[in-house]
């Protein structure tokens, strides 16, 4: 079988990493919805390359995180409440199904490892080290019951979804008491896990996404620029 040359690997090794640049831009609120995507800026800051930022670029707009038209920068998709509100229903049908499904493969040092950043967060002395340690503790929490390797189709599902939500840190800075709950509800999805009892975890979990698509769809809605449920996005362009 053919080698495939140097030369279009390092190229599709540079749109990866580009890729995951962008997405990890659009979680942490580096580039927010409705931003214009200014390529060869990015592409200098980031030391990556115009064309391989480009690919990147379409296949994020491929899978809705762009969108693109002729001779104007990609904007960042912007998302209404009824989005969230769709994305986290499939989130908790589908990490629901992963945990029961994958539960017996979660270890006990996975388990000791998220009590530790739950330690940490209680120890943080400054708001935003809390904030962060328990960010931390979310994006680690709802990774743990994906395995790539064993279910790879439920885990590039998985990993849009988690990736298509508003920038926490900018609603979990703004609201103390949702901040304080969700932590709770991480916290009682431990417990039960540890316990190994799945069913409890598997209540608590579809509890905590359920009622999170619901908090965070309404805050997106009464947000300036939001719009009400049910109303009919503005064209960003």
């Amino acid at each position: 079988m053919p080698q495939k040359p140097k030369s279009n690997k390092r190229a599709a090794d540079l749109s990866g990493i580009a890729f995951q640049r962008l997405r990890q831009a659009i979680l942490t609120g580096e580039l927010k919805e409705g931003d214009r995507v200014r390529e060869s800026r990015l592409a200098a800051e980031w030391d990556i390359g115009v064309t391989p930022l480009r690919e990147a670029v379409r296949r994020m707009a491929a899978i809705g995180y762009f969108i693109l038209q002729p001779n104007r920068a990609p904007v960042v998709r912007k998302l209404s409440g009824d989005d969230i509100r769709e994305i986290y229903a499939l989130r908790e049908l589908l990490e629901c199904f992963a945990l029961r499904r994958g539960w017996e493969t979660i270890r006990p040092c996975d388990l000791k490892r998220l009590g530790a950043l739950v330690e940490k967060a209680n120890a943080a002395k400054t708001k935003n080290k809390r904030l962060q340690a328990r960010f931390a503790l979310d994006a680690e929490l709802h990774q743990l019951w994906v395995s790539p390797e064993k279910t790879p189709w439920l885990a590039s599902i998985l990993e849009r979804l988690l990736t298509c939500r508003p920038n926490l840190m900018k609603v979990l800075a703004a609201h103390a008491t949702f901040v304080d709950e969700a932590f709770d509800e991480h916290r009682q999805i431990l417990a039960a896990l540890k316990k190994r009892d799945i069913d409890l975890a598997v209540e608590r979990l579809g509890f905590h996404i359920q009622k999170s698509g619901s908090v965070l769809a309404e805050l997106t809605e009464r947000a300036p620029g939001g719009r009400p449920r049910g109303k009919p996005a503005r064209n960003p362009l």
